[in-house]
């Protein structure tokens, strides 16, 4: 039986399959070959021929000889191209992030250029298949289809060159992280607008609303808010996810709450726990988090000493700052007003808080990167320009420095090079001089520490 969670799983690994859309050009292909074989020798099509006959090939000789040089050249042009895709995929869990590669897998422009090969070779090899003796002893020669064979081959020369520019352009790690980036800001940018322009009056405390076990494990990551929104306002009740996207659930966890007690209806709750999504990929169109781990597990590898290039590391770090300033702009309630006649939420969501975005993708970079002197003056001046940000906001502030003690900690602990403390002393200074009361506090722990 396909209930809703196993149909958004299967269209899930459908679609981020490298094989999705060279599959549906070359049925396409196929089909129009079909079409073109049907109604090639129809007497619309040969008064159309006609008039284009200089362009078009007469001589079976030519024909099989062109299908062929065709159908083998693209074949060719084909295996190289997936040999690319499979170097660029390998090159990029191994020197960025094995969390990339679910986006690299389903960009669309690679997987058409792919998918337009497969169908110009299956269209070659239709035509290549429709050169055969009439009756009569003549050759039936599909002129036309010959002439769209060749057209797409042409075509194909252009996919390839394209193809080559854009596969050395998608392991670039600057494209890389641009790329995370703008989407990760664009998933925050959207949830900004959403609370921006429809704010609610009050949220509901959730204390007493009844607890929801979850009926399979694995990495919580969505939900068909469509169908859970409609669900809701049909029979009017509420729910809260109480835990982030990308948690990891086992089966009795309690990872909602319902503001009504659906303990007797079984049907019910069973309905409710088929729009929640559980699957092992992460991408961002899911949630703006999972674009903030990968840049940061990009600048831990970058770290790495195999690797050894903290640039990256910093491009990464101060992405992450302006990424978590915008993150102050929403709250840690996130709902949605989908199926709410009156526009007050049915559905709402736990957001990752910002403590918990300062620990999930700072302390990484923080274990891996503590001995750098570079690297950690740039993630003390990060940290700097989000304060500066957030210095008004009494619980991110405290959470900024928090951490700050622990950042303290370690470099006293690792940097004993003097031009490299002075460097971070400089650093915690122009922190104080944002929030004087607890900067001075964390200077003069820097050097209670150094005594």
């Amino acid at each position: 039986m396909f209930t809703p969670r196993k149909i958004a799983k299967n269209y899930r690994e459908l679609v981020s399959s490298i094989g999705f859309y060279p599959s549906l050009l070359s049925i396409l292909f196929l089909v129009f070959a079909l079409v073109i074989t049907a109604t090639e020798y129809t007497p619309l099509m040969m008064q159309f021929k006609s008039q284009i006959a200089v362009i078009l090939v007469d001589s079976e000789e030519n024909a099989r000889t062109i299908l062929s040089t065709l159908t083998g050249s693209i074949i060719s042009l084909t295996i190289f191209s997936f040999s690319m895709v499979m170097v660029v995929l390998n090159s990029a869990s191994a020197s960025l992030s094995p969390r990339v590669l679910p986006g690299l897998i389903t960009r669309k422009s690679h997987q058409l250029v792919l998918g337009f090969y497969l169908g110009s070779i299956i269209f070659s090899i239709v035509m290549l298949i429709n050169l055969r003796t009439l009756s009569d002893g003549d050759i039936a020669i599909p002129a036309l289809g010959i002439f769209c064979a060749l057209v797409f081959g042409l075509f194909s020369l252009g996919f390839f060159v394209f193809f080559i520019h854009s596969i050395s352009k998608a392991i670039q790690v600057d494209n890389v992280l641009n790329d995370l980036y703008k989407n990760t800001k664009q998933e925050l940018q959207a949830i900004i607008d959403l609370q921006t322009m429809h704010p609610i009056d009050k949220i509901p405390t959730f204390d007493n609303w009844s607890s929801i076990s979850s009926n399979t494990q694995g990495y919580f990551k969505g939900v068909n808010s469509n169908k859970l929104s409609a669900l809701c306002e049909k029979h009017k009740f509420s729910i809260y996810i109480t835990v982030k996207q990308g948690f990891f659930t086992v089966k009795g966890y309690p990872f909602l709450k319902c503001n009504r007690d659906l303990t007797d209806n079984t049907q019910l709750l069973n309905e409710l726990l088929d729009c929640f999504i559980f699957y092992i990929e992460e991408y961002i169109s899911d949630n703006y988090r999972f674009g903030m781990t990968q840049i940061s597990e990009i600048a831990v590898k970058a770290m790495s000493p195999g690797i050894n290039d903290p640039g990256t590391a910093v491009k990464a770090i101060d992405m992450l700052s302006i990424l978590l300033i915008d993150r102050l702009s929403i709250g840690d309630v996130n709902y949605s007003l989908k199926h709410s006649n009156d526009q007050q939420p049915r559905l709402y969501f736990h957001e990752t808080s910002f403590d918990e975005l300062l620990d999930d993708n700072f302390s990484p970079i923080r274990h891996y990167a503590k001995n750098d002197g570079y690297v950690m003056v740039n993630v003390l001046e990060a940290f700097k320009n989000i304060l500066f940000q957030a210095h008004q906001n009494s619980a991110a502030s405290d959470s900024l420095f928090t951490y700050l003690e622990a950042i303290v900690d370690d470099v006293n602990m690792n940097l004993n090079n003097q031009y490299d403390r002075i460097k971070i002393i400089n650093m915690l200074e122009a922190i104080a001089r944002i929030s004087p009361q607890k900067g001075n506090k964390l200077v003069a722990r820097f050097h209670h520490q150094a005594e």
